[in-house]
């Protein structure tokens, strides 16, 4: 990668330990060398108890020296900037179009509704331009294992296509600068929608034993595939949307998310 790339990290006020900060720096140092980190402030207000009486709302210049001391050790140049919108997803997108990164790193969802998404943390994920990691393992370490979803059967389909392409791409430079394994999983539904398997080595690069296609739904299938082969990091798309369809889930995305705990997950609209 060249230098200069631009990386947003979305700190969670309320919270001491600062996963996606960890992933972020490790991926500086190994993946990304010469990028800034910015450091977006906030609270999720939909994940997080807004009354005086929590404590986790009250930081000083002890807490966030701790946060900025990762990144002076590690040598990373950094920025960062404190937000107090109760519109977190258009607080996030508002300061992505200010700094223009290349890509985010999120927190997992916190407090009482951990392992689930908030309507606003979800609308980010529809909206953002640069892809997302949502950071969900406390086992911060290089990546290992790299598994790619992507759905060859709508191929021809020009959403479907971009996502394809981008998810391969990050795949193939995340695996490269790891030095590790890459693969790719495709489910289809039924006999009549089997995916060209010719056509996934050809687009993906990869040999037949990296490929893997199973009829079944994507979400069980993606999650199977992936304990099968010990992944830590899935990439998936999600079909870009705005204004109220944003929030909308209930999709193959959600689920995906779901079954994948404890695994990292790098999103793309």
């Amino acid at each position: 990668m060249a230098d200069g790339r631009k990386v947003l990290v979305i700190i969670e006020a309320t919270q001491n330990q600062h996963l996606a900060l960890e992933r972020a720096v490790i991926t500086s140092e190994i993946k990304e060398p010469g990028s800034h980190v910015h450091l977006f402030i906030s609270v999720d207000n939909e994940n997080t108890k807004l009354s005086a009486d929590n404590d986790d709302l009250y930081r000083d210049d002890v807490w966030l020296n701790a946060i900025t001391d990762k990144l002076k050790n590690a040598g990373a140049s950094f920025s960062f900037e404190l937000c107090w919108s109760n519109e977190w997803q258009k607080a996030v997108l508002a300061s992505a179009q200010r700094f223009q990164p290349d890509h985010i790193f999120m927190p997992d969802s916190q407090g009482s509704k951990k392992g689930l998404f908030s309507n606003q943390q979800w609308a980010l994920l529809r909206t953002s331009v640069a892809p997302v990691t949502i950071v969900r393992s406390s086992d911060i370490k290089p990546r290992k294992k790299i598994l790619a979803a992507i759905n060859i059967q709508k191929q021809d389909e020009a959403e479907y296509a971009r996502l394809n392409e981008k998810i391969l791409i990050e795949g193939q430079n995340i695996a490269k600068h790891y030095d590790t394994d890459f693969f790719v999983v495709n489910a289809y539904k039924d006999s009549m929608h089997f995916p060209d398997r010719q056509r996934i080595m050809k687009i993906s690069g990869l040999p037949t034993d990296r490929v893997h296609a199973e009829e079944g739904d994507p979400a069980t299938v993606i999650s199977r595939y992936a304990k099968e082969i010990d992944a830590d990091t899935v990439l998936i798309g999600t079909l870009a949307r705005q204004g109220t369809k944003a929030l909308m889930k209930g999709n193959t995305s959600e689920k995906v998310l779901s079954k994948l705990e404890g695994l990292d997950v790098i999103a793309f609209s």
